[in-house]
């Protein structure tokens, strides 16, 4: 009778919570209660409820490894105790070793490169990662971790760029060689840079900017508080302090528009976790101007994993339209392409990326600096090396060399 109570919940809950959005396939709402946390009765109930209705079972493996959750799903599956084809079983099994050996050898390099920076007297702090794996989950072997994202004080950017370098990496993206003229201008307007070591095939996100929208974390830098995170015996990692930390991973997500259902079952997973006052860290969201991002994802953790908010928090963001707004693009954005991760380069998505950035902050000051973003894209300071003098000439360069690239795109032989 209580199971059936709980599934009957369970079940209730999903359609309330789908409420504001677009319908979402059977197969995407299976994954989302598999990425519940903690593990409980409620969850496995949610996921009972859940299976139902999933009917195309290939499908739903894409969707997992397109949101990059195989840990979590495959766990809850099995805490759920629900029979699913062997073939599905099979593959998660098999993609969830890889994973672990995967993050073991990423803790072993995130420990080794913070170590190498510090040597060299620049500071750093990992974002995401394994650090927040360890928070999140208890262990780095529950996220699917991709690679090492690094923050470091801009003025010292090209530095740690020039020392990881000479570490065995060589740079990935936006493009495989930059000159020095290319490298300052990315620095100056960009906020990343990403590396790959040819042999291990790890990659690394050096970061100087914790937003590209300074106004979104106003303060939160490589010089902000930290925390030590042990992420084994005898290994251990910095980032950013709690709240910072909160703020940070609700910008990163609004800023893809939680098109990954990871960075969203990672935030949730952190706020089970810790159990943190979120009357407190969403005040401090609003208080370096990431409150609308916040206030996003905590609704997205309500509405998708049943994350119970403080009374009052709950009551703001029921009436809070620009939240609800933000809420049903993320949704749509996580069910555009929850099967094949195929990214809509065109107009339209152009168009519709702008809007939603111009969503996240509020005020004339985060509106000017948006604007500024358009200033200089990376791709036209990759295409077009200029010296500083002639930086004014990158917004008329904007246009044209975005409809180059589209043509190059429409015309390449299939």
């Amino acid at each position: 009778m209580r199971a059936t109570s709980q599934a009957l919940a369970a079940a209730q809950a999903i359609d309330s919570r789908m409420a504001f959005a677009s319908p979402v396939s059977p197969e995407f709402l299976l994954t989302a209660a598999c990425c519940r946390w903690p593990p409980s009765d409620e969850s496995s109930a949610a996921i009972r409820a859940a299976v139902q209705d999933v009917t195309d079972w290939d499908r739903f493996l894409r969707v997992v490894k397109h949101h990059r959750v195989t840990v979590l799903v495959q766990r809850a599956l099995r805490t759920a105790a629900l029979e699913v084809p062997s073939a599905v079983t099979e593959e998660l099994d098999a993609l969830v070793q890889r994973n672990v050996r995967r993050g073991l050898k990423l803790a072993g390099e995130t420990v080794r490169l913070q170590s190498l920076l510090a040597a060299s007297g620049i500071p750093s702090l990992v974002l995401k990662g394994v650090a927040l794996e360890q928070l999140a989950y208890g262990s780095i072997a529950s996220k699917q971790t991709r690679d090492i994202d690094l923050l470091v004080p801009p003025e010292q950017a090209e530095a740690a760029l020039a020392l990881i370098e000479r570490g065995g990496y060589t740079l990935s993206s936006p493009a495989t060689r930059l000159c020095t003229m290319q490298r300052r201008a990315l620095i100056r307007y960009g906020r990343e840079i990403e590396l790959m070591h040819p042999q291990t095939r790890v990659r690394v996100e050096l970061q100087w900017r914790a937003a590209d929208n300074p106004r979104l974390l106003s303060g939160v830098s490589a010089h902000a508080a930290t925390q030590t995170v042990t992420v084994s015996e005898g290994l251990s990692v910095r980032t950013l302090a709690p709240d910072d930390l909160f703020a940070y991973l609700c910008v990163h997500g609004a800023h893809h528009s939680w098109s990954r259902l990871k960075w969203l079952a990672d935030l949730n997973a952190l706020v089970a976790s810790s159990k943190p006052d979120l009357e407190y860290l969403y005040r401090h969201a609003q208080k370096i101007g990431a409150g609308l991002c916040a206030g996003q994802a905590l609704l997205l953790c309500q509405h998708l994993f049943g994350l119970k908010l403080p009374a009052t928090i709950a009551q703001e963001l029921q009436t809070n339209k620009r939240c609800q707004r933000l809420a049903a693009v993320a949704i749509a954005a996580m069910t555009r392409s929850d099967e094949t991760g195929e990214r809509d380069v065109g107009i339209r998505a152009v168009v519709r990326g702008i809007r939603n950035q111009f969503l996240l902050g509020q005020g004339q000051a985060f509106c000017v600096a948006q604007c500024r973003l358009a200033y200089a894209g990376v791709p036209d300071i990759v295409r077009v090396p200029l010296p500083r003098p002639l930086h004014f000439i990158f917004p008329f360069l904007r246009l044209p060399l975005w409809l180059w690239r589209r043509a190059k795109l429409a015309f390449a032989p299939l």
